[in-house]
């Protein structure tokens, strides 16, 4: 029965594939999201979740010509995009992802000359190259006990999972009240965590520097202990890279980042 019903999700998956390559966004984007609710596999949600947020922006600017929340939705789209390999899910994903930052592009010069018609050689495609994704059924919710929350956001920050961190602590932040002081400083520690990502997946140390020090203000303000966490070591951490990356950009280098320029983010002893 476990079989039947993955079947019938990989099947659907297919319907929105053809969906989304007949121009019918809004259907694609249903149909995937109903497959992503049930996923479990974290890379799997990951790719469905960023070819749903591209298939919602092309809803959008062709049907809605709502161009300002489509810029939005592709910039997270190209956040999960470049956490991915080149081909998966047997979708050709280093196409769409190029496609998908010219889309990105053109929507922007759009905005800039108040036009909203968008060609339909810009929607990024979807190639097949192989067989379609392996889906996971979720067998059970994910753990929404706070500690462990945040515990698995440290746990995939330290394997260099930004991204992966960046969302688990969002969503240990969404369990906290608005009136827990905590939450601005989860919110700086997501910053680093995104920081990372554009640094050392998207190689973009302006991006990294930026988002450091939005970083810097949440964190700085915290009480010592904040989240179990050192706050002054974390704080001396983020300054010492958020320096040594001005650094770097200044002198233009190419090649690997090393690993000197991720901040450590460790529970207080």
């Amino acid at each position: 029965m476990a079989d039947d019903a993955n079947q019938d999700r990989e099947a659907a998956f297919n319907r929105g594939l053809e969906a989304y390559r007949a121009g019918c966004h809004f259907d694609a984007y249903d149909i995937w999201t109903q497959v992503y609710q049930d996923e479990q596999n974290e890379t799997n949600r990951r790719f469905l979740q960023a070819i749903i947020q591209v298939t919602n922006a092309m809803h959008k600017v062709r049907h809605n010509a709502e161009l300002r929340g489509s810029v939005h939705l592709l910039e997270r789209a190209l956040l999960k995009l470049d956490a991915l390999p080149d081909v998966h899910g047997g979708i050709d994903l280093a196409t769409f992802r190029d496609a998908t930052r010219i889309c990105l592009a053109e929507i922007k010069r759009l905005l800039s000359v108040a036009q909203k018609n968008l060609e339909d050689s810009f929607i990024p495609p979807l190639k097949s190259v192989g067989s379609g994704p392996v889906l996971e059924p979720r067998v059970s919710p994910p753990s929404k006990d706070p500690e462990t929350l945040f515990q698995n956001g440290l746990d995939a920050y330290a394997a260099e999972r930004f991204y992966d961190a960046h969302e688990i602590w969002e969503d240990y932040r969404r369990t906290r009240p608005e009136s827990d002081p905590s939450r601005e400083f989860v919110k700086g520690l997501i910053l680093v965590a995104t920081a990372m990502h554009k640094l050392h997946r998207a190689k973009s140390p302006s991006g990294a520097a930026q988002l450091l020090e939005l970083a810097l203000d949440k964190l700085r303000d915290a009480p010592e202990g904040t989240s179990g966490l050192d706050v002054k070591a974390v704080v001396d951490e983020v300054s010492r890279v958020h320096a040594d990356i001005e650094a770097l950009e200044a002198t233009g280098a190419e090649g690997p980042i090393e690993a000197r320029y991720i901040p450590a983010i460790r529970r207080s002893a």
